[in-house]
């Protein structure tokens, strides 16, 4: 990323943080010289060209034309979490959903990272 134009997180913002602190612990300063409140703001930036955007991987990246995705080797993990409301019962269409959710992230994730 040396060069480049970099968009990312504002300050003071969970993803800002971990990205900073993963960015220290390879010795490099995190600066954006755009700052975006949420990732999928980055799609337009980058395919107006004006840089390089280092976001988190919850969205489908590779579904937007123009877009290379690359993992961040030693990135950081963000937790996710799928709310339901406890006065209503989950419909049959939820519960799939529900747990094709699960299915994928202890695909990606590993068994031992997902908590039912």
């Amino acid at each position: 990323l040396v060069g480049q134009e970099l968009i990312s997180y504002r300050g003071n913002t969970r993803p800002a943080d971990e990205l900073a602190h993963a960015a220290r612990a390879q010795g490099v300063a995190l600066s954006p010289s755009l700052e975006i409140d949420i990732s999928i703001s980055a799609v337009g930036f980058v395919q107006a060209g004006l840089g390089v955007a280092l976001v988190d991987a919850l969205l489908p990246w590779r579904q937007f034309s123009g877009l290379a995705v690359r993992p961040l080797a030693g990135g950081p993990e963000f937790p996710i979490a799928l709310l339901a409301s406890r006065a209503r019962a989950l419909s049959r269409a939820d519960e799939t959903m529900r747990d094709d959710i699960r299915a994928a992230c202890s695909a990606v994730l590993g068994e031992h990272s997902v908590k039912v």
